[in-house]
């Protein structure tokens, strides 16, 4: 359940930088496998996430970013300004989409390693990243009066990244 309440969340979830919504795509792709793979030790869960041939296919490649990127381009606003996100009701410009560019650039070059330790300590740190920014903003919505009671405002995420 705390699964499913935490991916309603991030849909909905408003002010993600350019670099959290691409740190999103690694948290939850280690949080779907954690759950899978029966919910192991931290440790376990990135060792087996950085050594399945998906890794290389889908984030050592960028495929997933770019298909964020496309999914994104398929919603342009009637103004044909920017792109609209109906989930989080946002709307991204030209330059937020050059920004992705750069940043999925950046991100990818990172995790294109094949040394398993350096592998580990991305996703880890890229994961960090993601729940240092995913918790301060459950911080403030569960401040938020109108938002008390909300079944998906609970103060934490399924899979804690933690040393």
């Amino acid at each position: 359940m705390e699964i499913r309440r935490y991916l309603a969340w991030r849909k909905k979830v408003r002010g993600k930088t350019i670099p959290v919504r691409l740190y999103e795509i690694i948290y939850v792709g280690l949080v779907m496998l954690w759950s899978k793979i029966g919910k192991p030790p931290l440790n376990r869960a990135i060792h087996e996430y950085i050594v399945r041939k998906q890794y290389k296919e889908e984030l050592m490649s960028g495929s997933l970013f770019n298909k964020l990127i496309t999914e994104i381009k398929e919603t342009p606003c009637e103004d044909k300004t920017g792109y609209y996100l109906a989930n989080s009701r946002e709307t991204l410009n030209q330059e937020d989409l050059k920004q992705f560019s750069k940043e999925k650039k950046s991100i990818v070059q990172e995790l294109t390693t094949n040394n398993k330790i350096e592998r580990y300590r991305t996703v880890f740190k890229f994961c960090e990243l993601y729940q240092s920014w995913a918790l301060a903003k459950k911080s403030i919505q569960a401040e938020d009066i109108t938002r008390q009671g909300n079944f998906e405002i609970h103060p934490e995420l399924p899979l804690k990244i933690v040393n």
